[in-house]
């Protein structure tokens, strides 16, 4: 029998077993696993250790795929600047080259079809691997409804040989096995191809308190230099760093197999020398931003107490994978009364393990809530704009900072 958890006691990227803990959440469900009845929900470890001998920061726990990704909600297409952003990114690959007519491209965790699109409307013949293609390929690009691993690359390249550029957009961060994931891309890129990845970056988590992008799909926690020490043994040597703003911050490295010049080697010791300022190498930076969550969690639950005793209705405002790591870690649920979510996936689903129904927003004007968390506080003022009710009401934004905006009307 498969065990629903395991405990891992190696790092993902060397192998070592110099592992500490440097931060803890309280156990929670399944982040996306929102159901159409309410329900008790499995609870699972969250908590983060970093590799003593190589710096890289992962989960103490692995949640079989099987499970985690079983329902799987998030759609690109509908997330706030996502689609802009992919527009960016095919526009700057095609300016540097990377990108040209008759290009071969593998996405991999290619999602709805979004970015393979504007590959494909570009020239490029392009195939998706996403395990949840059936639900969500909108854009009807050609995609194999697999997770990838070592073994299904071979099948890719038996059947559609090898690749120009291979992308992993917000994915790799996702996969337990990541020597495995390589080994896959290493047999289906060409040599001189490129790989193309983002995630959100370890030091916009430290930056900007980003406790938010910790859950547990989000099994890896990435900073240059480890990942570039990585795929430098397997012959695939770092060719651009670029630090995005998407997602509160975020990494794009992108990888050439083969050689590059010294041009492109300087630029990478100036991107790790940048990021040595946030003492990614030291575990006591985490251990940090724990005492700090802590602090910030404790006024926001005293405020919410106080607020419910005067009576106040209190809602939230963002269904997401995040949103569920902080209610729990809050321990808030027993004073919310409703979420609302602009996402129409969501509508009428409940939040994991809770009686916590998401909401159309349209309906904040009739529940009228006296104060609402704005949980995906990265999008607050486009969110705020875009739903006009919610100025006549009190808004939490609980990160990075607590804070509270008073009704405007």
């Amino acid at each position: 029998m498969i065990s629903d958890v395991i405990k891992n006691y190696k790092c993902r990227l060397c192998n070592s077993r110099k592992l500490v803990n440097v931060m803890n959440f309280r156990p929670t469900p399944i982040g996306d696993d929102y159901s159409k009845k309410p329900k008790l929900k499995k609870k699972y470890p969250l908590k983060i250790n970093k590799c003593e001998n190589c710096n890289f920061y992962q989960l103490s726990h692995t949640i079989n795929p099987k499970i985690l990704y079983g329902d799987y909600l998030y759609v690109t297409k509908t997330s706030l600047g996502l689609p802009q952003h992919f527009q960016k990114l095919v526009k700057k690959l095609k300016s540097n080259k990377i990108l040209f007519k008759g290009c071969r491209v593998l996405e991999i965790g290619s999602n709805d079809g979004t970015l393979l699109k504007l590959l494909k409307q570009k020239g490029a013949h392009v195939l998706g691997v996403d395990p949840a293609a059936k639900k969500r390929n909108v854009a009807k690009t050609q995609t194999i409804n697999k997770l990838f691993d070592e073994r299904l690359s071979i099948n890719i390249k038996k059947k559609f040989g090898k690749f120009d550029l291979v992308v992993a957009n917000n994915v790799v961060a996702n996969i337990d096995n990541l020597n495995g994931l390589f080994n896959g891309i290493d047999n289906v890129i060409k040599n001189n191809g490129y790989f193309i990845m983002e995630t959100f970056s370890l030091s916009g988590l430290v930056k900007n308190n980003l406790i938010d992008n910790i859950y547990h799909e989000h099994i890896s926690y990435f900073s240059i230099e480890p990942f570039k020490k990585f795929l430098q043994k397997r012959n695939f040597e770092l060719f651009f760093v670029e630090h995005l703003n998407i997602k509160g911050g975020s990494l794009r490295l992108i990888f050439k197999k083969g050689k590059i010049s010294d041009k492109f080697k300087k630029q990478n010791i100036l991107a790790i020398n940048k990021e040595k300022k946030f003492f990614l190498d030291k575990k006591n930076t985490l251990i940090k931003i724990q005492t700090k969550k802590e602090l910030n969690n404790k006024n926001i639950i005293n405020y919410i107490k106080n607020e419910k005793k005067r009576g106040k209705l209190i809602c939230g405002f963002g269904a997401s994978v995040g949103s569920t790591t902080m209610i729990y870690d809050l321990k808030i649920v027993k004073y919310l009364s409703h979420m609302f979510d602009h996402e129409k996936l969501r509508h009428n689903l409940f939040v994991p393990g809770t009686n916590l129904k998401v909401l159309n927003p349209n309906l904040i004007k009739k529940i009228k809530p006296d104060i609402v968390i704005i949980f995906a506080w990265r999008y607050a003022k486009n969110i705020i704009n875009k739903t006009r009710f919610l100025r006549s009401t009190d808004l939490i934004i609980p990160l990075p900072k607590f804070k509270i905006v008073k009704k405007i009307t």
